[in-house]
């Protein structure tokens, strides 16, 4: 090699090195939050309401790594499903082993529940709301809407954020009458649609 060449190289050399230093590589693609279907400020949900007798209030343990369903029925006479929360074995697998206690709370007048876990919920975790019997549309999403139907078509499970905002989660029906999405961490949720 001769030292013209050897010349060249090293200041390409260097030259590369720099750029890498400086930030010479392309920035990687920000990759999308998909947990959140859309979200919307809270003020304009229209949430779904209950006028069935409420569900009370419950406190289950378990161990993780252990498939769990804690299912919440409304009061007498009729005790119908009104909320099932899913738990995988990988939802708590970081913890397996460990006692979990998962607190679920319905909100009043409401399809809705806030939920308090010990453990950090991971994937595999699912809300199902059930609303066949006491579904009751408010006045304001027949006014947008139209009718029931419609705004039955248009609700999904949506987590309340702190600012303000309510973040609507991608939600399938597996069955009529039955909302589903999966659970992406402890909080406060409400089947809602956009105003």
């Amino acid at each position: 090699m001769t030292g013209i060449s050897r010349g060249l190289w090293g200041r390409a050399s260097w030259l590369c090195l720099a750029a890498a230093a400086c930030g010479g590589r392309a920035p990687a693609p920000a990759v999308p939050d998909t947990s959140l279907a859309r979200v919307i400020p809270l003020s304009e949900a229209i949430v779904l309401e209950t006028a069935g007798p409420p569900a009370p209030d419950t406190s289950v343990t378990f161990r993780a790594g252990e498939r769990r369903a804690i299912v919440l029925r409304q009061g007498p006479p009729e005790h119908i499903v009104f909320t099932e929360l899913w738990f995988m074995p990988e939802t708590f697998a970081a913890d397996s082993g460990r006692e979990v206690r998962v607190d679920v709370r319905p909100r009043p007048g409401v399809y809705g529940v806030d939920i308090v876990s010990s453990l950090p919920i991971g994937p595999g975790a699912y809300l199902v709301f059930k609303y066949a019997r006491y579904f009751s549309a408010p006045a304001r999403a027949r006014a947008v809407y139209g009718n029931d139907a419609v705004y039955e078509r248009a609700l999904a499970i949506g987590l309340i954020q702190a600012n303000g905002l309510l973040g609507l989660l991608p939600s399938t029906r597996p069955a009529s009458d039955v909302l589903r999405s999966p659970l992406p961490a402890a909080g406060s949720y409400i089947v809602a649609a956009p105003q």
